[in-house]
């Protein structure tokens, strides 16, 4: 997929967007997932855990949803190789820097200066772990997208007792009022 990937049609309304019943890719019809507990699954390592436990205790109630286990595990992960790669170069540049050589740079047999393929690999994670964050909601522009309920759910009681997000009035602003 190239470019952002696109927002959920709960955000698009959210954030007021007019959509209409011909509009192109909508589904006005877009499932709910149920609700339910997201406890870290068993077989995750304890630097994936850690991580699991402080997304779920810094997200706002109601955005996360157990279908999106794949994801926030998949989350956990890259946020835990990129930490540990990260003190590994954190570690090898320090050694260097005793030996009074250039920390991220080495030498190759011919002689020119190549980074450490370690630096790549860090930059790779950094690059997964960011895209993750824009599609969870981990990070400060991607947070702003997102327009919680007024009980600080995505999903208000209003769509539960049969309402639903056609009866609300959009306005301009992104706020929405019955």
């Amino acid at each position: 997929m190239r470019g952002r990937p696109p927002k959920p049609l709960a955000l698009r309304i959210a954030e007021g967007q007019r959509l209409s019943q011909s509009s192109s890719g909508v589904n006005h019809d877009a499932p709910e997932p149920p609700r339910g507990p997201l406890d870290p699954p068993a077989d995750l390592s304890n630097p994936e855990a850690v991580v699991w436990k402080h997304v779920i205790a810094n997200q706002a109630p109601g955005v996360f949803r157990p279908i999106d286990t794949g994801t926030l595990r998949q989350y956990c992960w890259f946020f835990s190789q990129l930490l540990g790669a990260q003190a590994e170069l954190r570690e090898w540049s320090e050694s260097k820097k005793k030996a009074g050589e250039t920390s991220f740079l080495r030498r190759a047999r011919n002689g020119a200066l190549v980074a450490h393929q370690l630096y790549g690999v860090v930059k790779d994670l950094g690059a997964h772990v960011l895209k993750l964050e824009c599609l969870l909601g981990l990070n400060p522009v991607s947070r702003e997208r997102i327009h919680a309920g007024v009980q600080g759910e995505l999903f208000t009681d209003v769509d539960k007792a049969g309402g639903g997000w056609a009866d609300l009035d959009v306005i301009p602003t992104g706020e929405t009022r019955q």
